[in-house]
């Protein structure tokens, strides 16, 4: 087993501070450290070559990856600005009672939280695409400030329902690509696994295009369900959802808002690097 204090410890050396704008806190390299674990983890099982390194070699192998997670991300803050900043409960208020994003207060069997995209339901006359994807970004910073979801990861549930021309065309390949990269590469939070439900041949007729411009890491990491929810359930159990998706519980729109989202911070100071 990974000791994290001593982990921290040898990633805070590694870590040179002055080529950062920002000073990194503890509790940040905290949680880079523990979303990157669980993958590394993943990565040597699923190459059987585990039982070949020492814990010597595995730990230079996570800093190795580490820093490179922390380097994107913090490359990202810099060059989009416009994404990271003013990210408060308040600023987004708008937005986040259109209820795009959902997280389920339970968890899964696994200990995960779901947290649901309904992309579909977004009005571009309303909020602009950034205003989305800030919205996105600021539910995933609460649930990564959570200690349980940093070591147990989430689960992503990304709904195409009723997605339109107007609303495909503002997903160029770039702004996909940029989203893609943030998420799944430098974004410190572990979802092994997108699933994509409610789809149409507009998506498909949209990632056909986008498709070349996604690394193979994130290719693989999205997974097509369509409107078969047994495909779903074999990867997120019906008891831990909705019958939106085939599950057992209440459909989202019969739920108050409070009974669908976690509390939730004006801010979120993990991720406040000012």
């Amino acid at each position: 087993m990974f000791d994290e204090v001593n982990g921290l410890m040898c990633l805070r050396a590694l870590v040179d501070e002055s080529t950062l704008e920002y000073p990194i806190k503890e509790e940040l390299l905290l949680c880079f450290l523990r979303a990157r674990k669980y993958n590394v983890d993943r990565a040597f099982k699923s190459v059987s070559i585990e039982s070949l390194l020492s814990n010597s070699t595995k730990l230079i192998f996570i800093k190795i990856c580490f820093n490179r997670q922390l380097k994107n991300y913090m490359k990202m803050v810099k060059n989009y600005p416009e994404l990271f900043t003013n990210l408060s409960a308040h600023k987004l208020r708008f937005q986040l009672k259109e209820q795009l994003q959902i997280v389920y207060k339970s968890r899964d069997k696994q200990g995960r939280r779901i947290f649901i995209f309904r992309a579909g339901r977004w009005n571009p006359k309303e909020c602009s695409l950034d205003d989305i994807f800030r919205c996105n970004l600021f539910c995933l910073q609460q649930l990564a400030s959570n200690l349980d979801s940093q070591i147990n990861g989430i689960v992503a549930i990304v709904d195409l329902e009723n997605l339109s021309l107007n609303q495909a065309r503002h997903f160029t390949p770039n702004y996909a690509k940029k989203i893609a990269e943030l998420l799944i590469e430098t974004f410190p939070i572990s979802f092994q696994i997108i699933h994509i439900v409610n789809q149409n041949w507009i998506v498909h007729t949209l990632m056909s295009i986008i498709w070349p411009f996604l690394s193979p890491k994130i290719q693989k990491r999205l997974l097509y369900h369509g409107s078969c929810w047994a495909s779903l359930h074999e990867y997120v159990d019906a008891a831990d959802l909705p019958e939106d998706y085939g599950g057992f519980r209440e459909r989202l729109d019969c739920l108050k808002l409070s009974e669908t989202k976690v509390p939730i911070d004006e801010t979120c100071n993990l991720f406040n690097l000012n």
